[in-house]
């Protein structure tokens, strides 16, 4: 091989892995929001997570995002370790539609796909239709890299060396190793797959030297899903864990049908006389078998990812980002995901603090008064920390749909940071009661109660409520509601004032109560409305 061969082979590799990149983006970009929100959403249960990990896979291109996903959404506390296991073998699957792509041998309208794609990625201003064209060029680039690779290999069909070295891979061990070495490297079986494709093209290899080579390119994913763990809590890593288990077993278990079924006819009988048609169809093979093996098992899986990795989370200091790691933006998406969990959680100490700030106001206890206080002070510290993450992430490339939710959340932690200077702000009326020894109507604490209760409920459709139209509606009622309460509520303190059952005092005290109430039940009504 000459030295220009080799650059031919490498620039048509180059070639094959951007096309690819350029799919996926332009698939991410186009769905990305919509893909996420299927996936959060729609994994009830096993069965359903399966088939949300096949069609997500097969859209956006890439089993090792989706797995990526499924790992932030478990750090995220979104999802369980059993819901995860049906999107990791879901994932598997859908992966297999790129070696289905590259089977169809299309190299010859190729340029044209790649032309056309960039006249629409180029001038038309619509970002749907722009990131089509991005998804039509990297196809037409995917199959160019694949022909200059296919005949930049030509010359090695005369090399008995390679010819050779090609023979070894029937060895089960060796072929799952360099399978798994390489996708490891590059980090993408579809891509692994499509330079394997590029080599049965040319005859480099058979389909008996291919199978453990595919069976590596399933362990070798792991790496991705491996690495996105690293730093997260630990049942992220027990979910990464998961997937390796799952391939491991299913690589296994499909080697040992190998030795005693008759696997390879099986291929060739379904497949046309193309090479990287037959290498598809065993990919998918692989991936279908293993899944419907190991599916039934799924509950296994997860408490044996349990058993391997007992530990528990080490104590966080409160003064911490718990979800948010120091990063480069890969996907926009997987950080929002990160973003929207740390402000749930100081959703979450500032609902801790409402309770302990009623407390304090019908029975004043101090270690629950400085017990506020501390966690006032982790909320500004999230509400600082989160915004600032938010403006520097806004400087990263990404959709205008997912910049107006990082928008969104920046507002949404400093509405949550005014609401705990309100949930204070009762503390300290807590706190004037008690050393003034005020007293308040059995009218008040009347009043107080049904306030109590309206916020609970706020409070409780904000954390819990999925559907985002309902909750906004909803928000708004409640709003309305507490806000009709208090106007109500004022009205019937002014007399009691004047008839001399309230002291003056006392009365300035429950009026700022009221107040803050009122700002709480507004915030918490710009919070409905602009949650994920």
């Amino acid at each position: 091989m000459s030295i220009y061969t080799v650059f031919a082979m490498l620039g048509g590799l180059a070639l094959f892995l951007y096309g690819m990149d350029l799919m996926s983006e332009g698939l991410e970009t186009t769905a990305g929001n919509k893909l996420h929100s299927i996936i959060e959403k729609l994994t009830s249960s096993t069965s359903k997570g399966l088939l949300v990990g096949i069609v997500v896979t097969a859209i956006i291109q890439s089993s090792s995002a989706t797995t990526v996903m499924t790992v932030g959404f478990v750090n995220a506390g979104l999802m369980t370790i059993r819901q995860s296991v049906g999107i990791i073998m879901g994932a598997n699957i859908g992966t297999t539609v790129t070696g289905q792509l590259v089977a169809l041998n299309i190299t010859d309208s190729a340029p044209l796909l790649a032309f056309g794609g960039f006249i629409v990625y180029k001038f038309v201003n619509k970002k749907t239709i722009s990131s089509l064209g991005s998804v039509i060029m990297g196809l037409g680039l995917l199959f160019m890299g694949m022909e200059i690779m296919s005949s930049s290999m030509s010359p090695l069909q005369d090399s008995p060396v390679f010819s050779n070295l090609m023979l070894k891979f029937s060895n089960p061990i060796l072929g799952v190793l360099i399978g798994c070495l390489v996708t490891a490297l590059i980090q993408s079986s579809s891509a692994s797959m499509g330079i394997l494709q590029a080599l049965a093209n040319k005859n480099l290899i058979g389909l008996s030297g291919s199978i453990y080579i595919i069976c590596g390119f399933n362990i070798g994913t792991c790496v991705t899903s491996l690495l996105s763990s690293m730093g997260s809590s630990v049942n992220a890593k027990r979910t990464a864990m998961v997937h390796v288990l799952f391939n491991l077993i299913g690589t296994i278990l499909f080697i040992l049908m190998v030795q005693v079924l008759p696997i390879e006819q099986f291929i060739l009988s379904i497949s046309r006389d193309l090479p990287a048609a037959q290498l598809a169809n065993l990919h998918t093979m692989f991936n279908v078998v293993t899944t419907m093996l190991l599916f039934p098992f799924s509950k296994q899986l997860a408490s044996l990812a349990t058993r391997l990795l007992p530990m528990k989370d080490a104590p966080m200091d409160s003064m911490s980002l718990r979800y948010i790691k120091p990063k480069n933006v890969h996907d926009a998406n997987l950080v929002l995901t990160d973003v929207r969990a740390e402000a749930d959680r100081m959703l979450d100490i500032s609902l801790k603090n409402y309770y302990l700030a009623i407390e304090c106001f019908y029975y004043y206890d101090e270690n629950k008064h400085n017990e506020i206080l501390h966690n006032e002070e982790v909320i500004n510290y999230l509400n600082s920390h989160i915004t600032k993450y938010i403006i520097d992430l806004l400087s990263e490339a990404m959709d205008d749909q997912t910049a107006s939710y990082f928008t969104g959340y920046m507002r949404i932690v400093r509405d949550i940071e005014r609401i705990g200077d309100h949930i204070k702000n009762i503390a300290e009326f807590a706190e004037i009661n008690e050393e003034r020894q005020l007293t308040f109507s059995d009218k008040c604490y009347e009043e107080l109660d049904v306030l109590n209760k309206s916020l609970l409920s706020f409070y409780d459709l904000v954390t819990k409520e999925e559907d985002r139209d309902l909750r906004q509606s909803k928000s708004k009622e409640l709003d309305l509601s507490i806000s009709n309460y208090i106007d109500t509520y004022r009205e019937l303190h002014l007399d009691r004032m004047k008839e001399g059952i309230c002291n003056p005092e006392s009365g300035l005290v429950y009026e700022k109560t009221l107040t803050a109430f009122e700002r709480i039940s507004a915030y918490l009504r710009n919070i409905g409305k602009l949650k994920m």
